[in-house]
């Protein structure tokens, strides 16, 4: 299988496990499951899905040389996701946003991804233990293939940076102890900056907070309404955004028809905002190779810490309205 992909170029797979696994329902699910969840309404060039950053994933897991089973793991990684994403975080709220990682059992375990594992000697409840996966996924502020694979990947569709420096943090990046870091610290500096310019300009901007709240006011008032049930989010965004549009409620219909390119949000004051709400205003502070030692690029450049908690402090609260 040869995938063409707008991050990496072309991605050979020849694995015939990694082939039968993205052949399997719960990835090609993720065909039909956007990454940005909202947004992609408001601003449809955001046609990310969770499954090309599946196999973004793997694909990085493959370059950096992790063990099969986290490559397997970082391929498997998203397919608990329910439809629209991170939005149901907003409709079932949670303390830490992930409501979804609730549902691997039902997503993998029910379906035919064990029996292929089996069939190659792989034990499922292994593969699904992601915390002993490093590379897949770090804690903030450190980097994690699942990272550094949505900031270079939901930054294409607007070129917020070119793709040249795509190759240029992929070759300045290293391994040491299942820790990615870098020998340049300007090239970490480069890095930690765009990530955070990333979340202001994609992932905490007012068309994305905007939206999230407006498809979850429509989700939350049809599950009021029983007309659409936990149940519904195993499905894929189109089934569920249809049945959503079928949902005879005023409040239903007016929040589902402001779901258009046409609807731009802009952050307002609480006091004059429609919606009003906590969001995850997330900084990568990566480590580099000093004199033999790994440090945190903010102890090299003191000023980007004061970077990262302005940052902090300004969007963790975000208020928005539409702009009329």
């Amino acid at each position: 299988m040869i995938l063409d992909d707008r991050t990496y170029g072309k991605i050979r797979i020849a694995d015939p496990l990694v082939n039968e696994l993205i052949n399997s329902s719960p990835v090609q699910r993720l065909k039909k499951i956007n990454q940005s969840g909202g947004p992609v309404f408001l601003e449809p060039s955001r046609d990310i899905t969770r499954y090309e950053h599946s196999i973004g994933v793997w694909h990085l897991l493959r370059h950096f040389k992790a063990s099969p089973k986290e490559q397997i793991a970082g391929l498997l990684h998203d397919t608990p996701h329910t439809a629209f994403s991170h939005v149901i975080d907003i409709v079932f709220p949670t303390q830490n946003h992930t409501f979804h990682e609730q549902f691997t059992e039902r997503i993998i375990l029910n379906s035919e991804i064990p029996d292929i594992l089996t069939r190659h000697k792989i034990n499922v409840e292994e593969i699904l233990n992601k915390e002993k996966f490093h590379l897949l996924e770090a804690d903030l502020p450190d980097l994690s293939a699942d990272r550094i694979d949505y900031f270079l990947r939901d930054t294409r569709p607007d070129q917020i940076f070119p793709d040249r420096l795509v190759k240029e943090f992929l070759n300045g990046l290293f391994i040491k102890d299942s820790v990615f870091y870098f020998k340049d610290r300007s090239l970490a500096s480069l890095y930690a900056i765009l990530f955070l310019n990333a979340g202001r300009l994609l992932w905490l901007d007012p068309n994305s907070h905007g939206s999230f709240y407006l498809l979850a006011a429509a989700l939350k008032k049809a599950i009021e309404l029983k007309r659409i049930t936990i149940d519904d989010f195993f499905k894929t965004d189109s089934e569920v955004f249809a049945k959503l549009k079928g949902v005879d409620d005023n409040d239903v219909q007016n929040y589902v028809k402001r779901l258009n390119p046409s609807t731009r949000f802009v952050y307002v004051e609480k006091d004059l905002a429609e919606f009003s709400g906590p969001n995850k205003p997330r900084v990568v502070d990566p480590l580099v190779m000093t004199k033999g030692r790994l440090v945190r690029v903010s102890e090299i450049t003191p000023r980007l810490k004061e970077l990262f908690d302005h940052y902090k402090k300004t969007y963790g609260i975000l208020s928005v309205s539409e702009c009329k």
